[in-house]
Parts: C-alpha cells; sequence; structure tokens
C-alpha cells in the first residue's frame, strides 16, 4: 500500500452526525440572537420617540408660554369678551382648516376657581383652541422684517438675530408745524388650533391631530391713534399719512389696518372694532377679515433616525394601551367616547381677569412605530396672561 493511500485514509472529517447537531445548534441561536435583536431595537425605537415627544412638547408649552406673556386680550367663547364676533373674521387663507370642533375656552365660573374638575372646575368652560391678540414684536416673516412696536416720525432701531439696524423715516408735523416723535403698539391676532389637513404623519390606527398657530397681519392701536386725533387733527392725518407710506418700513409694506383693543362688538354705535387707514384718513370697517400673515406647525419634528413613527395630539381615548398606560383624554372637559371629537389631547382652561388671568394647557403627543404600544407624552403649564381693554 502507498503512502498516500495511507495519507488519505487517516484524514478525518464531518459525520452526518455532527453536521445535524451543528445545524440543530445555529438554529436555537439564530432566534435567539433575532428575538433579543428586535427587543434591542424596538427598546431603542420607542426611547427616541419618547425623547422626541417630550422635546417636542415642552417645546411647544414654551412657546406658548412666551407668546401668551404678550397678550393684549383673551378671547372667550362669548359674545361679552368679543371671541364670537372676531373668531369669524379670521381668514385662514393657506393654513390648513380646522377641525370642526374647535371651541374656545371660558372664564371659570364655578363656586370654587381652579381648573381641577375634582375640586370643582366647570368641565364645559374649557376649551381646545386658544385665540388671544398680542403685542408684536420684531420679527421676519418670509425674508420681510415687520417692526414693532412702531415708531413715527423718527429713527427706528430693529433688533433681530443678534444684529441691528437703523431706519430713519420722514418727520411728523402737528398742527403748530413742530416735528414730532411717538411710538405705537402694533398688535397680531393668533389662533391655535387642531387639524387634520395637511402633510402631518398621524397614527394609522388611532385618531390624531397636529396643533396649528395662525398669526394674523398687523394692526396699530386704533384707540392710540383716536386719541391723537381729540388732541390734534392735523397730527392724526399727518401719522396715518406716515403709516401709509411703505417708504416709511424696512419691508416697504406699510400698515394700513388698525385695531381698537377697548371694543368688543364689531360695530357699536358709531365705534368700530377695526378700521382702514387710507391716505390721511382712517376708516370704520363692520366687517373687516382677519388676515393671515403666517402659519406655522407646533407639533412637527424629525420621525426618528433609528425608525420611522406617526406621531401627534392624541385623539379622545381611556384605557389605551400603552407602556404605562396613557393618561385619559379628555382630563378637563365633559367626557366622551368618540375619538375625533371635542376636545382631543389638547385641553386649555382660563381663570380670573385683567392682567391677573390665568391659562391652562395642556397637551397629550402620542406616537406609534413598529411597537403596537402607544408612546405618549403629557405635558401641562399655566401661563398668565393679561386681558387688558
Amino acid at each position: 500500500m502507498s503512502l498516500l493511500f495511507k495519507k488519505k485514509m487517516n484524514q478525518k472529517g464531518w459525520t452526518i452526525i455532527e453536521l445535524m447537531m451543528v445545524v440543530s445548534i445555529i438554529g436555537l441561536i439564530v432566534p435567539a440572537l433575532t428575538t433579543l435583536f428586535l427587543y434591542c431595537y424596538q427598546g431603542l425605537a420607542s426611547a427616541e420617540m419618547h425623547l422626541a415627544l417630550k422635546s417636542l412638547n415642552e417645546q411647544v408649552m414654551l412657546h406658548l408660554h412666551e407668546r401668551m406673556n404678550s397678550t393684549k386680550h383673551m378671547f372667550q367663547n362669548n359674545t361679552t369678551s368679543g371671541g364670537l364676533n372676531f373668531i369669524g373674521q379670521v381668514k385662514l387663507g393657506s393654513a390648513p382648516t380646522s377641525v370642526s370642533f374647535s371651541q374656545m375656552p371660558q372664564v371659570q365660573n364655578g363656586a370654587t376657581i381652579t381648573f381641577s374638575p375634582a375640586a370643582g372646575a366647570v368641565s364645559s368652560d374649557f376649551g381646545d383652541c386658544l385665540f388671544y391678540a398680542a403685542y408684536d414684536a420684531p420679527q421676519t416673516v418670509n425674508g420681510i422684517i415687520y417692526p414693532a412696536p412702531v415708531t413715527v416720525g423718527g429713527s427706528l432701531p430693529i433688533t433681530l438675530d443678534n444684529w441691528t439696524t437703523t431706519v430713519t423715516s420722514g418727520p411728523v408735523t402737528d398742527s403748530s408745524g413742530k416735528s414730532v416723535t411717538m411710538n405705537l403698539d402694533v398688535y397680531r391676532f393668533y389662533f391655535d388650533y387642531l387639524s387634520t389637513a395637511g402633510d402631518m404623519k398621524p397614527l394609522t390606527r388611532e385618531t390624531s391631530f397636529w396643533l396649528i398657530e395662525w398669526q394674523s397681519v398687523q394692526f396699530v392701536d386704533a384707540f392710540e391713534l383716536e386719541d391723537i386725533g381729540s388732541t390734534d387733527a392735523t397730527l392724526q392725518k399727518n401719522v396715518i399719512s406716515w403709516l401709509t407710506t411703505g417708504a416709511n418700513f424696512p419691508s416697504g409694506q406699510p400698515l394700513t389696518l388698525a385695531w381698537d383693543p377697548s371694543q368688543t362688538a364689531l360695530t357699536n354705535g358709531s365705534s368700530f372694532a377695526f378700521y382702514q387707514l387710507t391716505g390721511s384718513t382712517m376708516t370704520g370697517s363692520a366687517t373687516q377679515p382677519i388676515s393671515m400673515q403666517s402659519w406655522t406647525p407646533l407639533t412637527r419634528t424629525n420621525t426618528g433616525l433609528i425608525s420611522n413613527f406617526e406621531y401627534g395630539i392624541s385623539g379622545n381615548y381611556s384605557n389605551l394601551k400603552g407602556s404605562p398606560a396613557q393618561p385619559n383624554v379628555p382630563m378637563y372637559c365633559p367626557p366622551t367616547t368618540v375619538a375625533n371629537a371635542f376636545p382631543g389631547g389638547f385641553e386649555v382652561g382660563i381663570e380670573g381677569g385683567g392682567s391677573g388671568m390665568q391659562c391652562l394647557v395642556r397637551s397629550l403627543l402620542v406616537a406609534q412605530g413598529n411597537s403596537k404600544q402607544i408612546i405618549w407624552d403629557n405635558e401641562e403649564s399655566v401661563s398668565s396672561v393679561r386681558d387688558v381693554w
């Protein structure tokens, strides 16, 4: 027998039984590793969703808090405050349509002034949207600078994003021919509401909304203009002429609308809530629309680096599956079992009045990714607002 043949006879390989054992072991390990990987993947995706929701919800609360700190008037779901009179004048323009059940809150009128239903808060006084007028501040909208307040007949310093510029305009004279410089307050109307329109990423299996902030064009203070006219009609005409001259503004766009914050009705005898400024005159307008300047989706965020997810303001649910269990919606408004109905997971309430008014905002954001569980974040804040005529 040759040495080559002996060498081949001494070589050993895998037997069938050994191969079957190896395949069986791999068959046990791979599913276990796959399950472990899926659990880790879902855990990381859930953590990412929760962090995204919490960050977004906190940003929404901070934004609304800062915005409402400059309120002039908080409109309510009645005619006494002007809310039902003015909300019909709002023209959404290109903004997403509001849900049909939007309702402004009313000041709590229970025996105990509180936001807690358990302590006596009136659930029917809560709402699911905010409509208010606020002092405007300098801002840039679509690349156009809008100053506020307006300095008439003098230098207008504007500070935005760590840079400052000064616009110098022509003089304004009174009846004696003396040059005058004055500041006029400027307002915008804000409408924060729920919507299902637009390019949101709603939950497929549950009802959800997104929160829109709509802001109006600028309105100069008509009461201040009327006060000027009561002492010097010539000065009033010159001020209005200055306001309606586009060259006096960095945007080149004049101020042609005025609002009287002391009015709760569109018309009251010879007085009006809104005025149109043309040339050097102001004319009352009983049907003046409150037109849009811009709109912003407040509840929009990136949908995840690890896994895409669907999200939005929650609909009305109780005992919805989640980990931990999602808080009930509604919490303050009258209870309902209809998911796509008033109020949804954005609830607002107000109490007090004048400069001591307070506004409660509750926002419940929900998200769902590859897991069947609902991820949620619930935030509440109470802000001091002004309701001064």
